[in-house]
C-alpha cells in the first residue's frame, strides 16, 4: 500500500550510510561528470564526422560514458535523500535502504509491526523485514515526533524503550486513546443529554493563533476533545488540549460550556508549583475552545513499569510522598481543587527524576453542595467518586490504588480496597499498610488528607535511612 498524498512530517536523518555514499560521490565526481562529459563530447564529434556505422566501438563507448554520468547524478540524487516522512497513511523511508525494504520504501502503517529504541538504534519491524537508524542521526525532537505519529496512526505498533531511550525522554509521549480530559464534563452533561457532533481533529501541520502554534501530531482522540503536540515558530514544544460543543446544541447550553471551560482554564493558570504541569494561555479558534499546557518530557509511571516492571517498596514511598505533597498542594487551593484523575498515566517522571502531575482533564473547583462528574479511569475510581460525589479524599483513593500499581506491575481491581498480594505483603508490610488505609472503601476508614499521607510516606523513608546508617 503505497503512501497517500496526506499531510505529512518528515525526519532529516543524517547516518553513516548516508554519509559514505556522499563521500563516494563527492571522490568519484570527477569521474562521472568531468571526464565522462569530456569523452563523451570528443566520440560524439567523431562518431558524427565518420558516421555511425564505421565506428560501432565508438557508439558503444559513448554509451559506457553516459549511462556513466546518469549513474552517477542518480547515485548522488540517492545519497542526498536523508527523508523519513510520516503521513496519515505510513511512512516512507530514504531511498538507500531500498534493498533492506525489499525494493519498496513505502510502507502502510498497518505494516509496522513494532518500533524499537535499543542499544543507540532505533528499530522498524515490518511484516516483510527491518531496517534501523542510528540515534546519533536523528535530533531528540524529531525521535519523540516519531513516536507520537507512530503511536496516534498505529496504535497496534509496539512500541519499546532501553533504558537510555527513557532517560533522555524519547519514550516521554502520552498516547493513550482513552486519556480522560476536563470536557469529559462536556461528554457527561452536554453531548449525553443533546446529542453528538462529527468532531474531526486537526491534521498535521494546521496553524493557529495566525500561525503562532503548529500542529506536530495528535497525541490521543476521543468523544468531543484531542490533545495534540504542537510547535511555537520559536522550535518550543506544547500539548494542546481541544474540545468543541456539539452544534446541535442551544446557545444557553453553549454559554454555559464556555464558562466552564473559561472557569476552568483560570483556575488551572492560577496554580504555581514546579510539580505541576502549567498552563500558559487558552483562546478560542473556529468554534473550537484550547488550552496550551507544558510539554513535560520525560515517561509516564505506566510505560515506567511496563517497560522496567513493578518497583521496589523505597522507590513508591518515594514517588507516594511527592505526590501526596503535590496533592497537599491542590487540596489547600481556596476553595479546593480536585483532580480526579490521578492514576499513573498522569503521573510523569521528570528527567530530575521528580514526578509531575499532568492532565488536569477531571480538575474542578470542589463544591460540597454540587453533585460531581463520574471522572477517572474505572480501577482507580473511589466509591464516592463512581457515585458522582467527588471528595479531596477521593484523590488520596486513586494515589493508592496507583501505587499498587507501581509496586505489582497491574492494575488493581476496581471499586475494592486495595492489598499487595501476600508474598509482596510480606515484603513491603508498610506499603501494605499504606495502600489498605488510602483505598479504604469508607471515606472516614482513609486517611484524612494528602498531609497524613506524606508524613507516612516520610516516615518510612526517614526510618530506612537510620536503619542504612
Amino acid at each position: 500500500m503505497a503512501v497517500a498524498d496526506s499531510p505529512s512530517l518528515v525526519i532529516r536523518y543524517s547516518g553513516l550510510k548516508l554519509r559514505f555514499a556522499l563521500i563516494i560521490a563527492a571522490i568519484t565526481a570527477p569521474v562521472w561528470i568531468g571526464w565522462s562529459f569530456y569523452v563523451s563530447s570528443w566520440l560524439a564529434k567523431a562518431i558524427l564526422a565518420g558516421g555511425f556505422l564505421g565506428y560501432m566501438d565508438l557508439v558503444y563507448l559513448l554509451c559506457f560514458y553516459v549511462g556513466l554520468t546518469i549513474f552517477g547524478f542518480v547515485f548522488l540524487a540517492v545519497a542526498l535523500d536523508n527523508r523519513i516522512v510520516l503521513t496519515q497513511d505510513g511512512v516512507r523511508m530514504p531511498v538507500c535502504y531500498l534493498f533492506e525494504m525489499n525494493w519498496d520504501t513505502k510502507r502502510a502503517w498497518d505494516e509496522l509491526q513494532s518500533l524499537e529504541f535499543k542499544d543507540d538504534e532505533v528499530l522498524f519491524k515490518f511484516k516483510d523485514g527491518f531496517t534501523r537508524f542510528n540515534l546519533n542521526g536523528l535530533h531528540a525532537g524529531d525521535m519523540k515526533d516519531l513516536v507520537i505519529a507512530t503511536r496516534t496512526n498505529s496504535p497496534n505498533t509496539r512500541c519499546s524503550f532501553d533504558k537510555k531511550a527513557i532517560a533522555s525522554g524519547i519514550a516521554g509521549v502520552k498516547a493513550g486513546r482513552d486519556d480522560k480530559t476536563f470536557t469529559s464534563v462536556w461528554e457527561e452533561n452536554i453531548a449525553i443529554r443533546f446529542g453528538t457532533t462529527a468532531f474531526v481533529p486537526l491534521e498535521t501541520k494546521t496553524t493557529l493563533q495566525n500561525g503562532r502554534l503548529t500542529i506536530v501530531g495528535q497525541v490521543s482522540f476521543g468523544g468531543l476533545s484531542a490533545i495534540y503536540l504542537c510547535k511555537d515558530p520559536f522550535g518550543e514544544t506544547f500539548i494542546l488540549k481541544e474540545a468543541v460543543v456539539p452544534l446541535n446544541v442551544d446557545e444557553s447550553t453553549k454559554q454555559k460550556a464556555m464558562e466552564l471551560f473559561q472557569r476552568e482554564a483560570a483556575i488551572l493558570q492560577g496554580l504555581n508549583n514546579p510539580n505541576i504541569a502549567r498552563v500558559f494561555d487558552h483562546f478560542v479558534e473556529n468554534g473550537r475552545d484550547y488550552i496550551v499546557l507544558e510539554h513535560v518530557e520525560g515517561l509516564d509511571l505506566r510505560q515506567y513499569v511496563k517497560e522496567l516492571g513493578s518497583q521496589p517498596e523505597r522507590l513508591v514511598m518515594r514517588w507516594g510522598l511527592e505526590t501526596a505533597n503535590i496533592l497537599s498542594y491542590l487540596h489547600n487551593q481556596n476553595p479546593p481543587i480536585i483532580h480526579r484523575d490521578v492514576t499513573p498515566d498522569n503521573l510523569v517522571l521528570d528527567r530530575t527524576g521528580s514526578i509531575k502531575l499532568i492532565d488536569f482533564g477531571a480538575a474542578n473547583l470542589f463544591l460540597g453542595t454540587a453533585t460531581g462528574t463520574l471522572v477517572g479511569k474505572q480501577s482507580y475510581i473511589s466509591p464516592e467518586q463512581f457515585r458522582g460525589k467527588a471528595t479531596p479524599q477521593s484523590d488520596i483513593y486513586s494515589l493508592g490504588c496507583t501505587l499498587y500499581y507501581l509496586a505489582v506491575g497491574k492494575d488493581p481491581d476496581a471499586l475494592c480496597q486495595s492489598h499487595l498480594p501476600e508474598e509482596l505483603g510480606t515484603k513491603m508490610p508498610k506499603l501494605d499498610e499504606l495502600i489498605a488505609s488510602l483505598t479504604a472503601l469508607e471515606v472516614e476508614d482513609r486517611l484524612e488528607n494528602a498531609e497524613q499521607v506524606a508524613q507516612h510516606c516520610q516516615s518510612y523513608l526517614t526510618a530506612l535511612v537510620r536503619e542504612e546508617a
